[in-house]
């Protein structure tokens, strides 16, 4: 999955043109080719699995350990749950796709599954990003300045965080730009 415009690659486009040359060539389709062996779509599907695996169990210990210990109820480590849920998100729906396309040596969803995957992959992890921005900020309210947040100024900051990221997440659901599959997952015949 891709957010953004069709350019940067090598590989010609049916329509004419190069792939990312302005003009008519852009509307057409990538021409057909394998980009890696079966073997390696296999590796691919191994490390994902793992990584996605490795992700929902991780994450999910970090929100059971918020939820059990009551010493880690602080604005600062309810940042770190923003980022472990986004984290937890993005390991359980954002690797679904991609996963499954690689054992299957192709892309295996429509044009909804494409939009679904890279909003999702680009909704959660522009949550996480902003999130550590926001901690980096709380960080330097509590050591430079000497204050420390309160609950409501976390709640707000992470409505905040959500939103923010919904709104450029959102931007291509609405018209500007688009979400595209890549030669890579492409299901040639």
């Amino acid at each position: 999955m891709h957010s953004g415009n069709r350019s940067g690659g090598l590989d010609s486009w049916e329509g004419g043109g190069a792939a990312g040359a302005e003009g008519p060539g852009l509307a057409g389709k990538l021409s057909p080719g394998s980009v890696f062996s079966r073997n390696t779509y296999e590796r691919l599907a191994l490390l994902l699995g793992a990584i996605g695996l490795l992700g929902v169990a991780n994450n999910l210990l970090v929100l059971i350990f918020y939820y059990k210990f009551r010493r880690l109820r602080t604005p600062f480590y309810l940042f770190l749950v923003n980022i472990s849920l986004s984290d937890l998100l993005v390991s359980s729906f954002g690797v679904a796709f991609t996963f499954a396309s690689c054992l299957r040596n192709g892309w295996v969803g429509d044009t909804v599954g494409c939009v679904w995957d890279g909003f999702s992959n680009s909704l959660f992890g522009a949550v996480s990003m902003t999130t550590l921005t926001v901690l980096a900020y709380e960080r330097h309210i509590r050591l430079v300045q000497a204050r420390a947040i309160d609950f409501s100024w976390a709640w707000r900051a992470i409505t905040y965080i959500w939103l923010y990221s919904l709104a450029w997440s959102g931007a291509p659901l609405l018209g500007w730009n688009s979400f595209v599959v890549l030669k890579i997952f492409r299901q040639f015949k």
